[in-house]
């Protein structure tokens, strides 16, 4: 691009006021902080003069996720603590527990009014003049709850909240000050507790503000990057969109999927009508719409809403399909060089070519990783007495083949409080809430692990605080997205009471210098495998620009499926950290140029034609009102081989049914390609249009996406059933030994009398050899 390509954020300016005029609005990610946390922010909310009083006959209302209508203009966002980040019930313990909750605004609204419903349970043995629970926003005191006794369980509270607290930054903070004996006491005494319920929330109503039409703003106001509910952002096309708005389309998609992250984005597809809202705008040539129409050259333009003041339009335009594709890699690859209202892209430069498995958002396995370069350093290191967890994220290709192996090493370095006297603390490592090993912080690790682990005892000097452990992550835990949990437990000594109290700046880290190596396994896995498709998008996010991947729409795709078409880019986009501009987008017709690349079908059964054309070859096939389904194979059920918990890669099932049916159905199936052999298919099927949005919404479901497994997969408004029916194939290879292994653990009769035949033909060998002995040694005696 010739614009320049500097990646440096604009900051946010942050919205100066009086009374209600606060910062932001919905919530981002949220993330409990560790116990005795006392994280303050820059940003300092208006002054409130007096504490909040509760409502104390309120209860917890049992409200939706997400958002719902307000009064003119406004709307109310309600989420619990658990959407908000919290893995569980915050666990308030000690004479002064705390737990927080973190989450951010958004720059395009304001809160105008909240509120904060609690659930909460506390120890009977608290003193109830002494104790108490208080709630804090941003430090300032909105609410003390006494503590009587005798109603410890099912307290809930509403918490009227002043909207002037507010900042661009929050924090929720909840401290326990609690006392079990009015003597001396010990500080960590175990009746010493109180349980927030993960399902308290905290209810924001919130007023639109208008923001500048400028591009150095992106991806705001389209979408905000501190916003944890999901995104949901129209894209807009005239009647019958020709291939290059629709393509441009796709990668604008894939790239707002990078921006949302895990909190997922759908794209729907209004068709020559627009959106109340802000929106995409797409247009082509002669097309034009709302007063909208292509500039001159590939441009990018933020404009207002023609109906709503307080929405913008962003509109992708070019006079024919190369520059509408070029506007639209200028989006995806130089964003923050976008200045001004308007900008028009007059060359470009090939990005560079992609290589397999190079994904932005995948850990390198061509090199040992070290976990610095997968979490920030201030996320590595915990405090207090009863820490947080230390969680490390990162995702590996699904292809990884770590059969018959220990699994991937980790070289782990961690460092901790240490107190002579505390023998007994430890440092737990699991993954994927899968325990693997606990490691000494005093005293030397000996022995193995847990699951067999070889652990190296560490030589060091006494005095050096980093101690070095070798750790092998299960195989059978490694799926895709992961997550390595570090859990530090710190030895409590009491020598009597108010004697050697312990201290409360208890402190444990994990070395950015650890080490995850996946470089020495082989890339090959058993398809079709939809699990691998909807968790990570494998096999077409091997290259992360998916420039070996095709996508067939029908010939007039409808809204439906143009809207499930830049899902599934937003999904690609979010898998790899990287926007697919080098997708093809084909037509049913044109579908043979696909040869050597994997195909991604998206269609109804009354508009996509390619179900009667490899009618043959698909696992699912509805033509004229009837379903043809083959019978599932003997492999359905998960097997165990030689303890390694893997799926057989057997012949698919032996028949086919055949069904009529009045209800209708939406399902994802895989097969290998019918134009090329270990090239894949993966098909998005409905018998509706309408019914494709089932799809779409699977596929951002937490709950519904890890049921998506095997080669088809029905799908349903609230589960998703699965089977194997389709013949399996394989992609990649093994070395020759392994593949050998590999067939004979399939085979174990073929196995058994391979051994028996090897047995004889060695016996016989050595028979032979023997009487050949015997008969020289007698033949020597006679002369």
């Amino acid at each position: 691009m010739t614009t320049r390509t500097s990646w440096i954020r604009s900051a946010k300016s942050t919205l100066a006021g009086v009374a209600l005029t606060t910062l932001a609005a919905s919530l981002l990610v949220a993330i409990p902080a560790e116990a005795k946390s006392r994280k303050k922010h820059k940003e300092n909310a208006s002054p409130v003069e007096e504490v909040v009083e509760p409502a104390r006959d309120s209860s917890l209302v049992n409200g939706g996720d997400g958002s719902t209508a307000a009064s003119a203009g406004q709307r109310t966002v309600s989420l619990t603590f658990k959407q908000l980040g919290a893995w569980s019930s915050l666990k308030l313990r000690g004479v002064d527990g705390s737990q927080s909750i973190g989450f951010t605004l958004r720059a395009d609204e304001v809160v105008v009014g909240a509120k904060l419903r609690l659930a909460y349970d506390y120890s009977p043995a608290l003193l109830p003049d002494l104790s108490h629970l208080r709630v804090l926003l941003n430090e300032r005191v909105v609410s003390v709850e006494n503590l009587p006794q005798g109603k410890n369980v099912g307290n809930l509270r509403e918490i009227p909240l002043d909207p002037r607290l507010f900042n661009e930054f929050n924090e929720l903070r909840f401290n326990l000050v609690g006392h079990y004996t009015r003597q001396c006491e010990d500080p960590w005494h175990t009746s010493l507790w109180l349980t927030l319920s993960d399902l308290g929330r905290i209810e924001l109503t919130l007023a639109p503000v208008s923001t500048n039409s400028d591009l150095k703003n992106l991806p705001a106001p389209f979408l905000d990057t501190r916003d944890i509910t999901a995104l949901k952002l129209p894209f807009v096309f005239v009647q019958d969109p020709q291939p290059g708005p629709i393509r441009a389309a796709g990668i604008v998609a894939s790239w707002f999927g990078i921006q949302a992250g895990s909190k997922g984005a759908q794209f729907p597809v209004n068709l020559n009508k627009l959106p109340d809202g802000n929106a995409v705008v797409f247009l082509q040539g002669n097309d034009s719409f709302a007063g909208l129409k292509p500039a001159k050259g590939a441009t990018l333009s933020v404009h207002p809403h023609p109906t709503n003041p307080l929405a913008k339009l962003l509109l992708v335009a070019g006079n024919n399909e190369e520059d509408i594709l070029r506007a639209a890699r200028a989006l995806a690859l130089v964003s923050p060089t976008l200045i001004g209202q308007s900008v028009t892209v007059t060359k470009e430069s090939d990005a560079p070519a992609r290589k397999p498995y190079d994904a932005p958002a995948w850990i390198p396995v061509d090199r040992p990783v070290r976990i610095g370069e997968l979490s920030r350093p201030s996320d590595l290191r915990v405090q207090g007495f009863y820490p947080g967890v230390i969680r490390v994220n990162y995702r590996v290709p699904p292809d990884v083949f770590t059969w018959r192996t220990p699994g991937a090493p980790l070289k782990l370095k961690y460092r901790a409080t240490r107190l002579p006297e505390q023998r007994n603390s430890t440092l737990a490592v699991s993954l994927n809430q899968t325990y693997i090993d606990t490691l000494a912080i005093n005293g030397p690790n000996k022995g193995q692990g847990a699951n067999g682990l070889d652990r190296i005892v560490p030589v060091k000097a006494e005095n050096n605080s980093v101690r070095d452990a070798s750790l092998y992550l299960p195989p059978y835990e490694l799926g895709g997205r992961d997550q390595l949990q570090f859990a530090y437990t710190f030895d409590l000594i009491k020598e009597g009471e108010c004697k050697n109290l312990p201290p409360d700046n208890m402190q444990g880290a994990i070395d950015a210098e650890s080490t995850i190596d996946f470089s020495s396994f082989p890339k090959y896995a058993v398809l079709p495998n939809l699990g691998y498709f909807a968790n990570v998008g494998y096999p077409f996010t091997r290259m992360a620009d998916l420039s070996e991947t095709a996508v067939v729409l029908s010939e007039r795709p409808t809204a439906e499926e143009l809207g499930l078409y830049m899902t599934v880019m937003g999904r690609m986009g979010e898998a790899t950290g990287y926007p697919a501009i080098r997708h093809a987008l084909l037509r049913p017709n044109a579908v043979d140029a696909a040869g050597d690349k994997d195909i991604i079908v998206i269609g109804a059964s009354n508009s996509q034609t390619l179900m009667a054309k490899w009618a043959e070859k698909l696992p699912f096939v509805q033509i004229d009102g009837e379903r043809r389904v083959r019978a599932p194979s003997k492999s359905w059920f998960p097997s165990y081989r030689w303890r390694q918990n893997d799926e057989r890669a057997e012949s698919g099932g032996a028949g086919s049914m055949s069904l009529v049916s009045n209800g209708n159905l939406s399902a994802v199936f895989g097969f290998e390609s019918p134009l090329k052999s270990s090239r894949s298919v993966v098909f998005l099927y409905a018998d509706r249009p309408a019914d494709l949005r089932k799809i779409s919404d699977a596929l951002l479901d937490p709950e519904r996406i890890g049921q998506i497994q095997g080669d088809l997969a029905i799908v349903d408004d609230k589960s998703v059933a699965n089977a194997r029916v389709a013949e399996p194939y394989v992609l990649g290879s093994l070395p020759a030994f392994a593949m050998i292994r590999w067939f004979l653990a399939d085979h174990p009769l073929l196995f058994a009398f391979t051994a028996l035949l090897s047995c004889l033909v060695v016996a016989t060998v050595a028979y032979r050899a023997l009487r050949r002995v015997a008969s020289r040694r007698k033949k020597i005696n006679l002369t």
